[in-house]
This record gives structure tokens, C-alpha cells and sequence, in this order.
């Protein structure tokens, strides 16, 4: 995740809204899934009751009819037609009995009694096989004597006899919207017995395929995009299959689904309040400085440092720069940030590691130019840098290169002195930076026993106004003369202020009017127009 920080951090307003509506839409799907759910427990609640009521149906229906076929006469005698009202009698789910003669012709009922004329019945609509291995012909939708052919039953006929279901009883179970009731003839087809009529004719024949049938199915289907329940009846020959089109489950949930959209909405909204401070942190810089502070972003500039009146390079300033995507910044606004941060020496250790991994790998061996390196006053200590110029130098160590270990006069000199004084002595150089900005006398300045002393550039942006801060550049060369200190003037811009240092006895120089900050690449170029390599001055 702490990769993409910056990322995100670039844009807040942006990425919050982003992260914000995803939130918000998944909240909407997980609620709308909630309610997907409980409408498919629904669905199976209803198959379910449904299944055993036509479990019902069908057990009574086949009972009657065996006992029928094995153990009554089939004639239209007055004795034999009250043993029938008695089946009937004891029957939840039927209403009447047929007897058919020899010729297969419906002669007599047990509401009719015996029929004027016999009747010979349509052809069925589909015939099945009980477990038993009985032929049932099953009427679905058969026109009734009794009401004079006005009102439709489910006739379901074997042997000799047939029984009329109740109409009521088929009102009861087609009365379940989105219901759709098939049967599987005996030659192994679906054959549709009631279907709602809000159903698409297309879905329907899609749901006479085989594979709705031979195993049970029940969930969401994307294609037709409603919800599917398709379970045999066991024991039975039926097939019970529910289709709830994805148009109606909207329509039956409206007001959940508003609430669930505000709801959603307003958790995105609380998202976004809480992201948008959140990216808003992430993009300052310091909470991003710790992964930035790597080779990968680290830029070294380097500045050099000339002989005052023959302009001749005696060495260089390494100068930091810290790419943040597409922007470089400068010291000023990162340092802050690194020393709230606690990155003193994560900072010190990159810039030194590659500086001297650049310089190293471009100048000649034979090269002795002063690099300057600029450092935290609380990382100046003996074992830390002496370890870590050793590990840099280490893939080049033939190389002539002198280290000068810069430190400004504000720092606490105390224990500085004793660290420098252990620098000095391994052959490192030391100079103090920004002189003049501080409070340091003679003294303090023989305590830390300088190498170079280097003028702050606000007293030679201040000479050609003759201000009393100029005047003191002559006191400056005077303390490094009493301490043997060699003198840097920093800021050079102009050809008058170096012929005025040069009077005022400064050594060195450094500034504009020499050379900007540069990369290696154009370092190395200045260098060799310069003249300087592979020897220069030396300070």
C-alpha cells in the first residue's frame, strides 16, 4: 500500500471520489445480494409447500385409482357407483369418478351417474409411468359434463377409471405467481401443464431443456436474467420451476432498493469526509519523505569550488536534490521535513553513497579533488562516517579523492570537537559552512580547528551595498589566518565581488559566476574544459 501513496496523494479530491463510490456501489451490491438471497429462500419456501401438496395430489390421485382398477367392477350399476362415492368420500383432492366401457368410452360418473350417450375423451395430453410401472393419461385442461362443459379440470385416467381433481385444489397450486408446473411424459419430455403468463414464451421453451430437469437448479441465471428454481417432484413425474424476472424482483422491492441506494450513498459520502483528510496527509511530504529517500530519487548536483584568481577547480560542494515524481526539490523544503521525520542519517548515508558512487566512477584514480559533503550535526561522529565513506569507497580504492566533512558553526561543539578531531586524524579535511551566521569567536573556532572556513553568501550579496554586515568579511579572513583555516567565499555572482574578495584575501570561491550546480555528467564536462583533470590546486 505504501507504494501507492503517492499515487493517490497526488490527486485526494480525485482518488477519495474514486475509493468513495466503489464503496458505495459495493455497499449497494452487497445489499441488493442480501435481498437476492432472501427472495431465493422465498422461492424455495414456496417450491417446497407446492411440492408437497402436489406430492399430495399425486399419492391420492394414484391410490384411487389402483384401488380402483384392483379391487371395483367398472360398471354403472347403482351398487357399484355409491362404492365409488365412497373413494370419493374419503378423497381431500377429488371430486368425481368416471368408468369407461370396453370400447373406451366414458358411460357413467359418480356425479352423473349413467350418461345418456357414452363420450369418448380427446387424446391426452401427456401420458407418464407411476413407480408401480401404471400408465396414467393426464388431462390438464379438460372440459367438465357436469358444469355442461363450462368449467376445465385436471382429469387423470388409468385402466377402466379416471378421477376429476377438484378445481380448487388446481386454483390453490396455479395460484402461485411466477409458478410453472411441467410434467415428464413417458417418453422422457417435459410437457407443460401451467405456466404464469408473465413468463417469456422464449424462457419457457428454454426451460423444457433437458438439463433444467434431470438435476435440480436454483439461483440466479445472467442470461435470462431472473431468478430460476427448477426441482423435480419426488416421487412424482412433475417438474416445478419458478422464474421471477429480474424487471419484477425490482418492481416487488422498490422502496428496499431506494433505501439501500440512500443508505449506500450516504456511507460514501461518510467515506469520502473520512478519505479526503487521510490523502490529503499522505500527499505531504512528510509522510512520504521515508520512501523517498533512496538511490531511485536521491539527485546529486555538484558545485564547484575554484581558486580565486586563476579559476582553476580545486574541488566541489555536493549539493542534494530529491526527486518526488515529476518534481525536484531543494534542500530548503526538505531538510525540515527529514529532521522532524528522525531521517538525519537515512539522508546523510544516500548522498554520500551516491556522490561518491558517481564521482568515483567518472574521475581518473589520479584525481585529488576536495568533495565536500554536508551533514547533520548529529551524525557527525567518529565510527558512523569513517564506516560509511569506507563501504562507499570500498569498490575504488585506489582513488585520490579528499573527503572534507563539512559542519556549520551553530552546531553544539562540544562533543563536535572530539569527533572532528578523530576525523581529522583518520585524513579527513573538515569545514565550517555558513560562517559568519552564527555566534562563534576565535575560541570556539580554534576548537573545532577547521580546515577551510566558508563565507556565508549573504555577506557578499551585501558588498556592493558596503553594509555593515559586508565589513565583516575582512574579521573572517583574520579568524581563519589566527587559525590556519584556508577561506571559501560562497554565492559568487559578479567579477566585482570577486576582485573585492580577492583584496579582502579569500582563498576560494564559489558561485555563479564560476559554475552552477550541476550534474555528473555536465560536471565532468566543465572539468575537462576547465583543464582540471586529472590535477588541480589543492586548498
Amino acid at each position: 500500500m505504501t507504494r501507492y501513496r503517492p499515487r493517490l496523494a497526488r490527486r485526494p479530491r480525485l482518488h477519495a471520489f474514486i475509493v468513495a463510490g466503489v464503496g458505495a456501489g459495493l455497499g449497494l451490491l452487497a445489499f441488493v445480494l442480501f435481498l437476492a438471497r432472501g427472495q431465493l429462500q422465498n422461492i424455495d419456501e414456496t417450491q417446497w409447500s407446492l411440492s408437497r401438496k402436489i406430492q399430495g395430489l399425486t399419492n391420492d390421485t394414484r391410490n384411487v385409482l389402483r384401488r380402483l382398477n384392483e379391487h371395483h367392477a367398472p360398471d354403472c350399476s347403482d351398487a357399484n357407483l355409491r362404492l365409488l362415492r365412497q373413494e370419493i368420500f374419503h378423497s381431500t383432492h377429488l371430486g368425481d369418478l368416471g368408468v369407461f366401457d370396453e370400447q373406451q368410452r366414458l358411460v357413467c360418473t359418480t356425479v352423473m351417474g349413467v350418461l345418456p350417450r357414452p363420450v369418448r375423451l380427446p387424446p391426452p395430453d401427456a401420458i407418464v409411468r407411476t413407480p408401480q410401472g401404471e400408465e396414467h393419461a393426464l388431462y390438464f385442461n379438460l372440459p367438465l359434463l357436469v358444469a355442461e362443459m363450462r368449467v376445465r379440470a385436471m382429469v387423470v385416467r388409468s385402466g377402466r377409471y379416471n378421477v376429476v381433481v377438484i378445481p380448487l385444489v388446481l386454483e390453490e397450486l396455479y395460484a402461485v405467481e411466477e409458478g410453472t408446473l411441467r410434467v415428464q411424459r413417458i417418453d422422457g419430455g417435459l410437457q407443460l401443464a401451467h405456466a404464469d403468463p408473465a413468463t417469456p414464451p422464449a424462457l419457457l421453451e428454454r426451460l423444457a431443456q433437458a438439463q433444467w430437469f434431470e438435476q435440480s437448479w436454483h439461483g440466479y441465471s445472467w442470461r435470462d436474467r431472473a431468478f430460476v428454481s427448477s426441482r423435480r417432484i419426488e416421487g412424482t413425474p412433475y417438474v416445478s420451476q419458478f422464474v421471477l424476472l429480474q424487471t419484477r424482483f425490482v418492481q416487488d422491492h422498490a422502496q428496499q432498493l431506494a433505501l439501500g441506494l440512500v443508505l449506500s450513498l450516504l456511507a460514501g459520502a461518510l467515506l469520502y469526509a473520512a478519505l479526503l483528510p487521510m490523502l490529503r496527509r499522505w500527499g505531504e511530504l512528510d509522510h512520504r519523505i521515508a520512501g523517498l529517500l533512496n538511490a531511485r530519487n536521491i539527485l546529486c548536483l555538484y558545485q564547484p569550488i575554484v581558486e580565486m584568481r586563476s579559476g582553476k577547480p580545486v574541488g566541489c560542494e555536493v549539493l542534494m536534490r530529491l526527486r518526488d515524481g515529476d518534481d525536484v526539490l531543494t534542500p530548503d523544503r526538505v531538510l525540515p521535513v527529514v529532521a522532524r521525520c528522525g531521517l538525519w542519517w537515512t539522508l546523510d548515508e544516500a548522498v554520500v553513497r551516491q556522490g561518491l558512487g558517481e564521482l568515483c566512477a567518472r574521475l581518473p584514480v589520479s584525481s585529488d579533488l576536495k568533495i565536500s559533503f554536508n551533514f547533520f550535526p548529529g551524525n557527525i561522529q567518529y565510527q558512523r562516517l569513517t564506516g560509511l565513506f569506507g563501504s562507499a569507497l570500498a569498490p575504488y580504492p585506489h582513488h585520490a579523492l579528499r573527503l572534507d566533512i563539512e559542519v556549520t558553526e551553530q552546531s553544539e561543539q562540544g562533543a563536535l570537537a572530539v569527533e572532528l578531531a578523530g576525523l581529522r586524524r583518520a585524513g579527513y579535511q573538515v569545514s565550517i559552512d555558513d560562517f559568519g551566521t552564527g555566534y562563534s569567536n576565535l575560541s570556539s573556532v580554534k576548537a573545532l580547528a577547521p580546515d577551510t572556513l566558508k563565507i556565508d553568501k549573504s555577506f557578499v550579496f551585501e558588498m556592493e551595498d558596503a553594509s555593515v554586515r559586508s565589513s565583516l568579511i575582512p574579521e573572517i579572513v583574520g579568524i581563519a589566518r589566527a587559525v590556519g583555516a584556508r577561506v571559501v567565499a560562497e554565492g559568487i555572482e559578479n567579477e566585482a565581488q570577486r576582485e573585492r574578495l580577492i583584496a579582502f584575501g579569500v582563498d576560494y570561491g564559489q558561485g555563479y559566476l564560476f559554475a552552477r550546480p550541476m550534474a555528473i555528467d555536465a560536471f565532468m564536462a566543465w572539468l575537462e574544459q576547465a583543464g582540471a583533470l586529472p590535477r588541480a590546486g589543492r586548498p
